[in-house]
């Protein structure tokens, strides 16, 4: 006997109400809308028969940056795009977009890649509920700062399949925390609230994970709220080398210093003229010379022309010294400029008998004498001061480099101005 045959019923096929394209499910019962490819139609899928909802005449212009029915492979898992939405905020005047590709799974449930300023945002929802504070969050751990709040966070445009009621025109209450490359976001909309948790997701990344997209994206120019910052682990690494570099430089600089005798090898006063005869005999030769001259002028100057002679050799060396001392009363308060006391330095004088010939000029007003020492081994300040710079160079730069980069994060911020 022959037995039945098995009867098969054709699967209904469900097409749009407004343009007649045919509809692509591709999260299977868990759709609750559904907006056209095609047209941007927005349908209530909860009923056998789809109620539409929002209807768009004309031509639809929307285009996600990956189009639905994209596979990608992220964290070893892969995921499917079943849905796109395009969304804004208006702050200060200025109209900022971004788009959430909702990701699907039947093991694992959804994700959302979020593109913003050309940057790549790998979301999903949160269990629990993180403490949040006005000006920071606490979640599994990780201490969040407070980034931004918006009161508008408008849905533009929706394509495809959501697990959750969707239109054109929905606001919710938007707020942002973040700690690079982690970003915590809390959405409140009639009632209910919702948070997630996002991390940040290389360039190069997104595009081997979902391919490429289908417009050019060019590299973005500003910095993501929870972008990490790619001058970080360099200015922790200067910021520690700065430290071992200071420290040997206070070290060479007390040695350098220390070393430096400041012995006194001629003290005397001169009046108009003076010759002044010494020896050099050093231990770290060619050495520093210090010619210092203390005067008693009062609103008053006077200068000297110094010229030291190597005996031996006859080679002259000039330098000029001048002491100047002016002060007074001007509008109820007193003022004052220079000084009574001044000093000259030459580098590379070797060890040898000297004659240092010291001459006042005829127009200088003081005419008292003026004591004059000669110093050997003094130390030359530029060198350890060189020596710091060039230490702390590198680092600075560095770190100045990271600071500028969060700076021009949390200029977006609503803290721009503290």
């Amino acid at each position: 006997m022959a037995g039945k045959a098995d009867v098969v019923v054709p699967a209904t096929e469900i097409r749009c109400e407004n343009c007649g394209a045919p509809f692509t499910l591709r999260g299977f019962q868990n759709t609750r809308t559904a907006a056209c490819e095609h047209c941007g139609s927005v349908f209530d899928t909860r009923s056998e028969r789809w109620e539409l909802v929002q209807r768009v005449e004309g031509a639809y212009q929307a285009k996600p940056t990956w189009s639905l029915g994209t596979r990608g492979t992220l964290d070893g898992i892969e995921w499917e795009v079943i849905g796109w939405m395009r969304r804004s905020v208006v702050s200060w005047g200025t109209t900022y977009t971004w788009e959430e590709h909702l990701l699907f799974n039947p093991y694992h449930g959804f994700r959302y890649l979020m593109v913003q300023d050309r940057h790549f945002v790998v979301v999903q929802q949160v269990p629990g509920l993180p403490q949040a504070g006005a000006r920071r969050a606490t979640y599994r751990g990780r201490t969040y700062r407070h980034f931004s709040t918006t009161d508008q966070a408008v849905v533009e445009e929706v394509l495809g399949e959501f697990p959750w009621e969707v239109r054109r025109g929905d606001v919710a209450k938007a707020m942002d925390y973040v700690d690079p490359p982690y970003i915590l976001s809390c959405e409140r909309s009639a009632g209910e609230t919702v948070w997630s948790e996002g991390r940040y997701l290389p360039r190069d990344e997104a595009f081997a994970a979902f391919g490429s997209p289908t417009r050019p994206l060019r590299p973005p120019v500003v910095v993501h709220p929870c972008q990490p910052n790619p001058h970080k682990a360099l200015a922790s690494w200067s910021l520690k080398a700065g430290l071992v570099g200071l420290a040997l430089w206070a070290f060479l600089s007390l040695l350098y210093l220390g070393n430096r005798q400041r012995q006194v090898v001629w003290s005397g006063t001169v009046g108009a003229a003076r010759l002044a005869e010494f020896r050099l005999d050093s231990s770290t030769s060619p050495g520093t010379l210090e010619v210092q001259a203390a005067s008693g002028v009062d609103n008053s100057w006077v200068y000297y022309d110094a010229m030291l002679v190597d005996k031996s050799s006859e080679k002259a060396s000039y330098l000029g010294l001048e002491v100047s001392y002016y002060h007074g009363y001007s509008d109820g308060e007193s003022w004052s400029e220079g000084s009574q006391e001044t000093s000259e330095v030459l580098s590379n004088v070797p060890n040898g008998d000297y004659a240092l010939q010291l001459t006042r000029h005829p127009s200088s007003l003081y005419k008292g004498n003026t004591r004059i020492t000669v110093l050997r081994d003094v130390p030359l300040y530029r060198y350890p001061l060189f020596a710091l710079l060039l230490t702390s160079i590198v680092p600075a730069f560095v770190l100045w480099r990271a600071r500028a980069f969060e700076h021009r994060r949390w200029q977006q911020s609503d803290y721009a101005s503290d």
